[in-house]
Formats: structure tokens, C-alpha cells, sequence
């Protein structure tokens, strides 16, 4: 539903439980602002006076939830209510009536923001941009690439016969329906095969097709299992390994997300793909597969959520299976060079080094590139040498290595940013290429720098430009900082700032915070379109790099990891307080913005420190800590979480969980939970249950406004244009909640 909905009579109650409370709005506008003042060209705050409040109060009533008394569950001995737990049936008429009628409300707010068509146009501009991967060489003459011009919805699969032939269309994922999405994409090695990963609706759940580039036409394949992911084609082209959860019918029901393992497909065979790899006793885990440059081996990957893993090479001449990591005790990245292994961990080193080892003694390692003080990301064997890409204090570092770890040189980047990015494989390396070839492409982005190609000129020591979209951006307009502080229990800290360079430090700048912390996924300097939109607004933006993330190796995540999460959530409260400390700003003037772990990170702090935030924006979050695991695969993060089902555990996850620590005399910040209704990574019902609790128990806070993502996973749309509305709903609420004016 994308336009205003009406309100039918008789659906609402003006009773504190069931409506916005107008106090609580006063109390809301005397917090967030009572001055009249400009603190850039294009933004002016205005003053909210009560009359004013008054009149978007009888705009807002919350709809009647039906609270069932009896609903709820034991848990060591004791009995939590959970009379919102009908809201979990997202199909259920009544379900979908409720979720209408609270989209009625938020858009009614979100979409008269006045000036909301500058955001869009500002979000617009930032999105739609040319953009161009780095070829794909192939054995044959093809070159393929992904394209996309301004007006493409998605990328476009083009293919080159020869270095001056024209560009073919191979793939164009813009004719397919707009809710259809492409998940990934491998080509055959000889480049005259396609298999490609097509979802509905969201990103997840991809079924593999194959496609035969040279007649456009799609095979009759239909590989085994569900939620396809992480292809690799045999060297021949014969066929190919990919990750799947098995077929409806082969596990237990309520197992299907799990049992997640490694299949061999031969092409035009009618027998099902055989199981090559996966584990008999843990269903948590899941796997992923590469196949070696030489194309003599199979890389095979099983891992415990983000926190170890398993890792064996498959001989694709006679099928044998050699161990190389065979312990699910470290985090280790495999690549096959000529006739060594280099093996990347964090065994024995929390902040990474780099092993090497005989193909003939695969787990006889010995180190190559010793742990350092920076965190050792990746390391890709590009051109005959080795690029080992360093988080430093969490943005990156290159270092150029020869074969034998000798270090030669630094690889200067264009600006304080980013190389590597994460994917399901773990962290993956930003510097690409073939160990045997000449070319080195290098990928970068920074919070002003949007996502660009260079190719890295050894012989020159120079990064040549292959593809910097220009974005409308000026990134000579703003500073990005890091500063340091310190958490509760003394530990220190890094967070960026950025900002616009002609923003006085006055305490009167609006900032938004965002965090993540957890599951050791580092925050580090990324470019997106809805900062650059609230950077271009005169807005500040705020990344801490809380406990929990991997910015700082193995012990910086575990200093955040289950019965430590409490230091994740005071690293991140201390960071709010800090940004007021240093003169930037107000609490009323800050807005803390979280995404799926991220979105648990801004809701328990906004629980445990109300008055530090003036509004919260909540995306695809977890909120029920006690029934997480019941959701698809969500199990697994029991290792990152710990388990409710622990005596110890469950009372410290019941200590901090917000659906179960709503408390009626505090006054919460005004908030939006956004809930992707076909996520499959996180429960798309907790934010419906939350708001529903919020309405009826915590009516001295607020307003609380749910935002439904329809068609949308835990990404969000499926389409470019979907995703520039989104953005522009979220920056709506930070401009409403803030009461920031838009020309």
C-alpha cells in the first residue's frame, strides 16, 4: 500500500491505551526544540508550539490492538505475557487489517512532511547514477560485464565478443516483473553459460536458472533444494556446486531454513544434485563453495554462523576430500595458488596473519604474514603478488606483499574509506583479479565517495580510474573525523564523524547515530544515498565502532558476544552522550538509526536511556529476545546471541530484551519500527508486536508509528525506485521527528 489510506470510524479509541497520548506529544515537542534558528542554507528548525501539537494529535490515534490475556509462555519457572503473539500470523485477515490501518497512520504523517519532494529528488539524484562493473574475463573471447544506466531499475548482464566488438545483452532483469529480483549471477568458464539466482519479493529464497548466452534460451535445469545461493562452476562447464536447504520433504517440518549444504549439479542430467559436503548432527550450520583459479579444486566451507569455520578441499579428479581447517574453532579464508595453499585465520592470531601450506600437507601451515596491530581483512592473490587488506581503527589499509610475504609496498587509496564489503562468504576482498594475470581492479568508497572501480598500475604505483560515477555530490564540502571515548567501564572506542564543513560546532546540528555491533561485521566507512541526502540537508552523521563488530579482530567481537552484549549497548549510549558532550549537539537534535542487529542496538538503548535520543528509527529489527530462535534459521545466532533455552543465558537475554522491558513511566523517544514483511533473516511480526505493547503500556513516550515494507526482504525493494521511496520515508521521520523545515 503506497498511498494514504483512509481511516475508517469506529476503528479507534481516544483511551491512553489505544491512542498517541497528548501529553506525551507536548512533553516530545519540549524536548526536541524551542528556538526558532538556521544552521544551514537549506534547513531551518522550527519552533513546535502546543496548538500545533494539538493539531497533529488528532491526526495520530493509534488503532485499537486486541490484547489477548491469556496468550504467553513459561521460561525457567517463570510466565512472560505475549497477548500481542496473534500479530506473528502476518496472513491472517486480522493481521492485515491492523498492519493497514497502522500504515494508514504513518504515511498520513510521513508523506505531508512539506517539502518531502526535495528529499525524494536529493535521494534520487544520489541513486540513479551509471554504474559498471569490472570485466568478467571468460577462457574464450567473451568479456562480460554489468551495466546499468541511469534509468535502469536493475543491472543489465552485457557480453563483449572480442576487446573493440560491441556490448550484447545477455541478461536484463529490467524486462522481468518488478517484484523479481536477481540474487547472483556466475558465468560458465568459457563464458557461453549462465547460472543466475531469480527471488520474488525480496533477495531471499533464490532458485538457480541457466541460461545459454549464446541462443538466449533457458535450460530445462532445475537444480535440488530451496534458497539457492554461492555457485561455482566445474572447470569444463560441465556443471556446477552451489548452497541449498533441502527440499520440502526431506527434513522434519519447521527444519526447512536448515541443513543447509553443499550440492553438485551436472547439466541435462535427470538424477537430483548429489550432497557433497554439510554437516549430519548440527542443522545450524551453513556452506559455501569456490572453485580454484587452476580448476583443480573445489573450495569447501562450513561455518558456525560468522564465528568459525570448517574448510576442505574437494580433488575434482577423483572426488577426494582433504581437510585443510578441519576444527570449527577459527575463521579461515582459502585460495589455491600454483602449487601452495595460502590460508588466511584467526587461529592463534585474534587480528588475523596469513599462512602458507603445501597442497601435498594441506594442514601443515606455516606463517607467511605475522598477526599485526591492524586487524588483517582479507588477502587476495592478485598478478603474482598478494594484497592484504588491513582494517586500521576501521577504515582499510592495502599492502602489497610478494609471494613469498616479503612486503614491498603500501597501496595509497584515494581517501580515508573502504575496499572490502561483506557478503554470506564471509568478508570478501575488494581487490580482484587472476593470480596468473596482469590486471589488478581495486574497488573503494567512502561516506562522500560513492562505490567506484579503479585499476591498480603496479609498474606506476598508481590507481587508474575505470569507473567514478559522478553523484552530485562534492565531497570537498565535508570532513570526516574519528575521535575516541570512552564506554561505562572505561574501554575506548572509535567513532567517525562526518559532516558538512560550514556547520559551526554550536550544539545546534542534527546528527544521526547509527551502530551495528555484532556478529563480527565491522562498520566502516560506506557510502549510501540516504546519507549523502541528510549530509546534503546539513545534517551530521555518527558510526561508532561498538563492541561486537570486527573492527578491532576476534577479541573486539567477543568483548560484545552473548552475556557481554550489555557492552555493546554502552558503547553506543556512550557515543550518544559524547556527540553532546563535544558541542555538536542536543539529544533532542539526535537520531538513532539501527538495522537488523543494528535495529536491536537502537531499541534497547532507547529502552535503557530514553533521554538520550530524540527520535529512533528501528529497521528490520529483533526484538522478542526470547523467541528468536522459533524464526527460520535464526537459531544459528544463538552462538552470537546466546540461547533462551540456557537457565543463565535466557535471564540475561529477559534482562535486556524489549519487547519484554517496556515500562510504563518512561518517556520513549518518538520512533518508527519498520518492518520488510517477506524478511526471512529477521521475524517481520516484532515490530508489530512492539508497537502494539508500546501503544498500550508506554503512553508517556512516543508517538510510536509501524512502517510496513511491502514486497521488500531484509534489503528492502526490489526495484531502484522502491528503494529511493523507502529512503525518502526515513528521511521524512528525521525531519518530522526533528521538526528540520525543507524548503
Amino acid at each position: 500500500m503506497r498511498g494514504t489510506a483512509g481511516l475508517r470510524e469506529g476503528r479507534f479509541s481516544e483511551h491512553p491505551a489505544g491512542s498517541i497520548h497528548a501529553p506525551a506529544l507536548l512533553a516530545a515537542a519540549r524536548r526536541i526544540a524551542t528556538v526558532s534558528l538556521k544552521w544551514h542554507p537549506a534547513v531551518e528548525f522550527v519552533q513546535r508550539a502546543e496548538g500545533h501539537l494539538m493539531s497533529k494529535r488528532t491526526v495520530l490515534p493509534a488503532p485499537v490492538t486486541r490484547r489477548d490475556p491469556e496468550s504467553g509462555f513459561a521460561l525457567h519457572g517463570q510466565w512472560f505475557d505475549d497477548p500481542y503473539m496473534w500479530l506473528e500470523r502476518l496472513d491472517d485477515a486480522e493481521t492485515q487489517a491492523w498492519i493497514a490501518e497502522q500504515e494508514a497512520v504513518t504515511h498520513g504523517v510521513l508523506r505531508a512532511v512539506s517539502g518531502r519532494s526535495t528529499l525524494r529528488e536529493a535521494v534520487d539524484r544520489f541513486t540513479r547514477h551509471a554504474r559498471l562493473s569490472a570485466p568478467i574475463r571468460t577462457g574464450s573471447d567473451r568479456e562480460l560485464l554489468w551495466q546499468a544506466s541511469v534509468s535502469d531499475e536493475k543491472l543489465v548482464l552485457r557480453m563483449r565478443r572480442g576487446e573493440d566488438a560491441p556490448l550484447e545483452t545477455v541478461l536484463d532483469p529490467n524486462t522481468w516483473p518488478s517484484d523479481e529480483t536477481l540474487v547472483f549471477a556466475e558465468p560458465s568458464p568459457d563464458g557461453s553459460l549462465l547460472a543466475y539466482g531469480k527471488a520474488t519479493g525480496s533477495t531471499h529464497d533464490a532458485v538457480i536458472h541457466v541460461l545459454d548466452v549464446e541462443t538466449g534460451q533457458l535450460l530445462p535445469d532445475r537444480p535440488r533444494g530451496t534458497n539457492h545461493s554461492s555457485l561455482a562452476w566445474r572447470p569444463d562447464g560441465s556443471g556446477f556446486f552451489y548452497a541449498a536447504c533441502p527440499a520440502h520433504g526431506e527434513v522434519p517440518p519447521g527444519e526447512e531454513a536448515h541443513w543447509n549444504a553443499i550440492y553438485e549439479h551436472r547439466l541435462g542430467s535427470i538424477t537430483p544434485a548429489r550432497r557433497i559436503f554439510g554437516d549430519d548432527q548440527v542443522k545450524e550450520y551453513w556452506c559455501t563453495v569456490k572453485v580454484s583459479e587452476c580448476g583443480r579444486f573445489a573450495v569447501l566451507y562450513k561455518w558456525d554462523y560468522v564465528h568459525a569455520n570448517v574448510v576442505h578441499l574437494l580433488r575434482l579428479a577423483d572426488d577426494a576430500l582433504l581437510p585443510v581447517a578441519p576444527a570449527m574453532r577459527s575463521l579461515n579464508q582459502v585460495q589455491v595458488l600454483d602449487d601452495v595453499l595460502l590460508v588466511h585465520t584467526d587461529l592463534d592470531a585474534p587480528r588475523g596473519r596469513l599462512c602458507v601450506a603445501p597442497l601435498t600437507a594441506p594442514m601443515e601451515w606455516r606463517t607467511l604474514i605475522s598477526e599485526d596491530a591492524d586487524t588483517l581483512q582479507t588477502v587476495a592473490g592478485v598478478g603474482g603478488r598478494l594484497y592484504a587488506v588491513y582494517s586500521h581503527a576501521a577504515s582499510h589499509r592495502v599492502r602489497i606483499h610478494a609471494r613469498d610475504g616479503t612486503y614491498l609496498r603500501d597501496l595509497v587509496l584515494p581517501a580515508l574509506g573502504s575496499v572490502n564489503h561483506n557478503d554470506g562468504g564471509g568478508v570478501v576482498s575488494g581487490v580482484t583479479g587472476a593470480w596468473s594475470g596482469g590486471e589488478v581492479w581495486v574497488s573503494f568508497t567512502s561516506y562522500v565517495h560513492p562505490p567506484s572501480i579503479y585499476r591498480y598500475d603496479y609498474a606506476a604505483d598508481q590507481l587508474v580510474p575505470y569507473h567514478v560515477p559522478d553523484v552530485g555530490l562534492d565531497a570537498s564540502a565535508y570532513e570526516t573525523e574519528q575521535v575516541w571515548y570512552e564506554s561505562r567501564d572505561g574501554t575506548r572506542v572509535s567513532m567517525f564523524l562526518v559532516r558538512p564543513k560550514d556547520v559551526p560546532r554550536d550544539g545546534r546540528c542534527p546528527v544521526r547515530l547509527s551502530g551495528y555491533g555484532g556478529f563480527n561485521i565491522s562498520l566502516e566507512p560506506r557510502f549510501s544515498a540516504l546519507s549523502a541526502a541528510w549530509l546534503k540537508l546539513g545534517g551530521a552523521l555518527a558510526f561508532p565502532n561498538i563492541r561486537g563488530g570486527g573492527e578491532y579482530g576476534r577479541s573486539w567481537h567477543e568483548g560484545g558476544l552473548k552475556m557481554r552484549r550489555q557492552n555493546a549497548f554502552d558503547d553506543y549510549i556512550a557515543a550518544a552522550r559524547c556527540l553532546v558532550a563535544s558541542g555538536l549537539t542536543t539529544p533532542d537534535r539526535l537520531v538513532s538509526r539501527g538495522n537488523s542487529n543494528g535495529g536491536l542496538l537502537v531499541a534497547v538503548t532507547a529502552m535503557q536511556a530514553p533521554e538520550a535520543f530524540g527520535a529512533v528509527y528501528c529497521r528490520a529489527p529483533i526484538l522478542d529476545m526470547l523467541r528468536f530462535p522459533k524464526f527460520g534459521f535464526l537459531s544459528s545466532a544463538i552462538s552470537e546471541y546466546g540461547s533462551p533455552d540456557d537457565p543463565v543465558e535466557g535471564a540475561y537475554l529477559a534482562g535486556y530484551s524489549p519487547y519484554h522491558n517496556v515500562r510504563a513511566d518512561r518517556p520513549y523517544p518518538v520512533t518508527t519500527f519498520v518492518s520488510a514483511l517477506n524478511d526471512r533473516i529477521t521475524p517481520p511480526y516484532d515490530p508489530l508486536k512492539m508497537v502494539a505493547r508500546l501503544h498500550a503500556e508506554a503512553t508517556q513516550g512516543g508517538p510510536y508509528f509501524l512502517l510496513p515494507l511491502r514486497a521488500s526482504g531484509h534489503g528492502g525493494g526490489t526495484t531502484l525506485t522502491a528503494l529511493i521511496e523507502q529512503d525518502v520515508d526515513e528521511l521524512s521521520f528525521y525531519c518530522w521527528a526533528l521538526d528540520i523545515a525543507i524548503p
